[in-house]
């Protein structure tokens, strides 16, 4: 039995860090992100994170820190807010015009071609929009990309050249992770409930940064998101077991914080 010893008073470190950076001390907050560390630490997946953004305190300063890793530097990947956004207690929301974050986070620098995922948590429904992605060419896909909701079907792809086998949507409501787990096996999840799985063979990753409320891609002004994002990660590839566990703490995060969706 592996005993928390956090769970006797005091913050977990990494967790403090995260707060003294963002400048939180709102107890409800705290106590929330404790507990979402110290989960993912027990479940074996806080090591597999390179960015983790809560979005929480409610302004831009406070939403653009990685949980992962709070330091003001463009190679921890804080956010930099470009065009128009919407920050509160609920998460941030880019405007759909123009807004977009740059995560800094270059999939092509972190050896993740096998082994890699991302995830949204979108609390608007939305039609043709991007909350998250990137690609090297202007049309199509070579890169990673969430769409959940293109002519009614969900697009999604990470580490390949082409788009994965679509499925079916009715609303983009929901936490979605993107995971690639092996050269050819890439899933995707909608709040815990795996929506399709895909054979297609990775390619090496592209070396362009991946975006929040649109995606880096060559010349393309189209697509921006409107969606409130409540978090947002990036890191190695989650197994199912992984998937689900990550689906939980972060539920239970936001179910803490009173803004959590079905």
């Amino acid at each position: 039995m592996i005993i928390n010893p956090y769970s006797f008073g005091g913050l977990d470190p990494d967790a403090q860090s995260f707060l003294t950076a963002s400048g939180i001390t709102d107890s409800t907050i705290s106590s929330a992100i404790n507990t979402l560390v110290t989960t993912m630490k027990s479940d074996g997946i806080w090591t597999k994170m390179k960015a983790l953004y809560p979005f929480v305190g409610g302004t831009a300063f406070s939403h653009k820190w990685n949980l992962k890793d709070p330091q003001d530097t463009n190679a921890a990947f804080r956010l930099s807010f470009i065009g128009g956004w919407t920050h509160n207690a609920n998460g941030a929301k880019p405007n759909g015009t123009n807004g977009y974050a740059e995560t800094f986070f270059n999939p092509s620098l972190h050896s993740l071609q096998n082994s890699h995922h991302f995830s949204v948590y979108l609390k608007q429904s939305e039609i043709d929009k991007i909350p998250f992605g990137a690609t090297s060419i202007g049309v199509g896909l070579n890169g990673g990309v969430i769409i959940p909701r293109l002519s009614g079907q969900t697009y999604y792809g990470i580490n390949q050249n082409g788009y994965s086998p679509t499925y079916g949507e009715t609303n983009s409501i929901g936490f979605y992770v993107v995971t690639r787990t092996a050269s050819n096996v890439s899933k995707v999840f909608k709040s815990n409930i795996l929506k399709a799985t895909s054979t297609f063979v990775s390619n090496t990753p592209q070396n362009v940064t991946y975006y929040i409320g649109h995606w880096n891609t060559l010349g393309s002004v189209t697509y921006y998101s409107a969606s409130e994002n409540a978090f947002t990660s990036i890191g190695e590839g989650l197994n199912d077991t992984e998937a689900a566990n990550f689906y939980t703490a972060v539920q239970a995060f936001q179910t803490t914080l009173n803004r959590q969706i079905v």
